[in-house]
């Protein structure tokens, strides 16, 4: 394939390496959020980021050998886009390996997770200066997500010390009364958000992993194209200069 035809391989080519640029920026930017997202709900506890630092990795991966592509395909060298196929191989099977691991280990860091904010719960009802950042964890994470206490607001009430819900589980009323009678006011009549936060949690960590694996499973498809496209521009290359040396 001479010409037109082999350009228009060459420069599609080197458009989907900077496709793969972009995605590796946005697996790592993804894998950051559900990082983020994990660290946020832990219960104050570092939880489940492996499976996340491999894709950041990947990720850098991905840009590193997306660059590598578009200079094999620039220079139309057969070798380089050979090379280039089989990292791209390589990152496919990191990619699969690292989301069966995270689709196999979600349930064990969900009950783990279930664990800590159990544990931080009864933290956050301590008095203790030293427990005053579970307190604002809970506060952060109530309010954040309109829920209160973990599995509902009676959590407050069912077990020692029997506190009233925390002003974090009261909706704002939009007024410039003072906090303290907000919180007369919603304890006296009950307007606390009745949902538990412990659902709300695993589901919105559950949302963050799904986006991790949409963008993976976007991006095997994109990768495949790429090595299609690859190992076509190589034997093409390969091909019009044997008919060189022939003519």
């Amino acid at each position: 394939m001479e010409g037109c035809g082999m350009n228009c391989i060459k420069y599609l080519l080197v458009v989907f390496n900077a496709l793969f640029m972009v995605f590796g920026i946005v697996i790592i930017a993804a894998a950051c959020v559900d990082m983020g997202v994990m660290r946020d709900f832990a219960g104050m506890e570092t939880t489940g980021h492996e499976t996340d630092v491999v894709l950041i990795v990947v990720g850098v991966l991905i840009i590193i050998v997306a660059a590598f592509g578009c200079f094999g395909a620039w220079k139309e060298n057969p070798k380089l886009l050979y090379i280039f196929a089989g990292f791209l191989i390589i990152i496919i099977l990191l990619e699969l390996s690292v989301g069966i691991a995270a689709a196999a280990l979600r349930p064990q860091i969900e009950g783990t997770m279930k664990t800590q904010l159990r544990a931080s719960f009864i933290k956050n009802k301590s008095t203790r200066e030293e427990d005053s950042t579970y307190r604002e964890f809970w506060d952060r994470v109530q309010s954040n997500l309109e829920c209160c206490g973990v599995t509902g607001p009676d959590n407050y009430v069912a077990s020692e010390p029997r506190l009233n819900p925390s002003f974090s589980c009261c909706p704002p009323d939009g007024t410039d009364r003072a906090d303290e009678i907000k919180r007369s006011d919603c304890i006296s009549l009950s307007k606390y958000y009745q949902e538990g936060c412990e659902d709300k949690v695993l589901s919105t960590i559950h949302s963050a992993g799904m986006t991790v694996i949409v963008c993976g499973i976007l991006f095997c498809f994109l990768e495949v194209i790429g090595i299609v496209l690859a190992l076509w521009l190589a034997h093409s290359i390969k091909t019009q200069d044997k008919g060189r040396e022939t003519a």
